[in-house]
């Protein structure tokens, strides 16, 4: 459904990338989220099992190949591929990884969602696309002062005054 909307002028290269880079992030999240769980915090271990779970989950997400044997995964991926805008993954991915940071202050937690964190804003990035490119080109082309000469080709300076 919005598949088709969503990915109108973005490069394939750039969403495989942004799916590649999005699947070793999960990996980082999971791998890291095994170290925060040797912590002696209660609120640390349960951060440390919630990015074991979120990086499993985002691996799912970006690359559900890793994660064919469980098919409802798989389901829900193809669903979020057809009808979540890539700011919309972006913003989910972003609202996943802020929470472990803000409970447990911890090198792995940073690491480890902050991988998440990125792939959120290159969802971002996708999600701008060629909206960017485009606000130049129908940007009013009335603006004087770039047209105008300000020096001749001396390299003195116009006087328009009379």
């Amino acid at each position: 459904m919005a598949d088709a909307a969503n990915n109108g002028g973005i490069p394939k290269g750039m969403r495989i990338l942004v799916r590649f880079w999005g699947a070793v992030s999960g990996l980082c999240s999971a791998a890291l989220g095994f170290f925060v769980l040797f912590t002696l915090s209660a609120t640390c271990l349960g951060m440390g099992i919630y990015m074991i779970l979120m990086g499993a989950l985002v691996l799912g997400f970006e690359a559900p190949v890793c994660c064919q044997y469980v098919p409802a995964l798989v389901t829900m991926s193809n669903w979020i591929d057809t009808h979540f805008r890539f700011w919309m993954r972006g913003t989910l991915y972003f609202l996943l990884a802020i929470l472990p940071v803000i409970f447990c202050l911890e090198v792995s937690t940073f690491v480890g969602c902050g991988s998440i964190m990125i792939t959120a804003a290159l969802y971002g990035v996708l999600a701008i696309g060629k909206k960017g490119a485009d606000a130049n080109q129908n940007a009013n082309n009335e603006d004087i002062e770039m047209k105008t000469n300000l020096v001749d080709n001396k390299g003195d300076p116009n006087q328009t005054e009379p």
